[in-house]
C-alpha cells in the first residue's frame, strides 16, 4: 500500500521518505540483516519476523556500525493483504545502540 507507513525507535515516514533516509544515513555494503530462523509468523491482518542486524552509518572515514536486535511488525489490510504499515521494535534503547557503535564499519558481516 502506497500509503503504508514505517515506524522505528525513532520516528515514523512515509514510503518515500523513509527510503531516502535509509539511503541516506547506511552505508549498504557494509551493513547486514538477517530474519531470525522460524520467526515468521503470518496471519490475515499482521506479519512479523524477528531479526538481528549490523547498520553502518554513512560518516566519512568513521563508518561507525552498530548492532540492533528486534521484532518487526508489518501490519496488513484483510482485504488486499497489502502492507499497511511496518513497525520495528528494538530489543535496546537507542542510546544503547548509539554507544555501541564501532568504527570502521567492520565489525559486523
Amino acid at each position: 500500500d502506497e500509503t503504508a507507513t514505517f515506524t522505528d525507535e525513532i520516528d515514523t515516514y512515509q514510503l518515500d521518505a523513509w527510503i531516502q533516509g535509509t539511503k541516506r544515513l547506511f552505508v549498504a555494503n557494509k551493513s547486514h540483516v538477517d530474519i531470525v530462523p522460524n520467526s515468521l509468523q503470518v496471519s490475515d491482518t499482521e506479519a512479523t519476523f524477528l531479526f538481528t542486524e549490523f547498520l553502518t552509518f554513512n560518516i566519512p572515514f568513521l563508518l561507525p556500525q552498530v548492532y540492533l536486535s528486534g521484532k518487526v511488525i508489518l501490519k496488513r489490510d484483510p482485504n488486499t493483504g497489502l502492507i499497511t504499515s511496518y513497525q520495528e521494535k528494538w530489543d535496546q534503547d537507542v542510546n544503547t545502540v548509539l554507544l555501541s557503535a564501532k568504527l570502521g564499519g567492520g565489525g559486523g558481516k
